[in-house]
This record gives structure tokens, sequence and C-alpha cells, in this order.
């Protein structure tokens, strides 16, 4: 059974004429043609933010790695037993997750 707002709403329906229901048809699509734009600008802000991102995120991996390759020239030895080390408790730790 409806509700008393439901049943008046449907009385109000029933009353429109075909110049109220073309004035609520251009509200609609006026709407639907805002939200639209508005989603549109903001994918398009998105894509630009994850562009500036993804440059910058490349810039620094490469950064970085070169850093990295310049102390392990420079310090072999250290940066083989921290490897090492590394691997090691790596290891310990996949053996342990098995059990």
């Amino acid at each position: 059974m409806l509700s008393a707002k439901a049943k008046a709403a449907a009385e109000k329906i029933k009353s429109f004429d075909e110049n109220d229901v073309q004035s609520i048809s251009e509200m609609v699509r006026h709407e639907v043609e805002h939200a639209t734009h508005v989603l549109a600008e903001r994918a398009k802000e998105a894509e630009a933010r994850l562009r500036h991102f993804a440059d910058h995120a490349g810039d620094d991996v490469k950064r970085y790695s070169g850093q990295a390759k310049q102390k392990i020239e420079e310090n072999p030895v250290p940066a083989t037993l921290i490897a090492l080390g590394v691997g090691f408790v790596l290891g310990a730790l996949l053996i342990r997750g098995r059990d």
C-alpha cells in the first residue's frame, strides 16, 4: 500500500501536462550534461596527477638505482656481505612461513 506522500506525488504527476513534462525533461538533460562535464574534468585532473606521479617515480627509481650501483662499485665487499645477510634473513623467514 502506498503512503500518503507517495499517493500525493502520484496525483501530482497525473496532473502534469505536456509543458510540465518538457520542462522536467530539459532540467534532467541539463543536470546530466553538467554531471558529465564535471566527471570529465575530474578524470582529466586525475590523469594529469597520475602522469606527474609516474614521471617522477621513474626519475626517482633511476636516481636511486644509480646511487645504489655507485655505492656497490665503491664498496664491493660490504655490499656483498649485506646482500648475503639479507638473503639469509629472507630465506629463514620463508622457511619459517612454510612450517
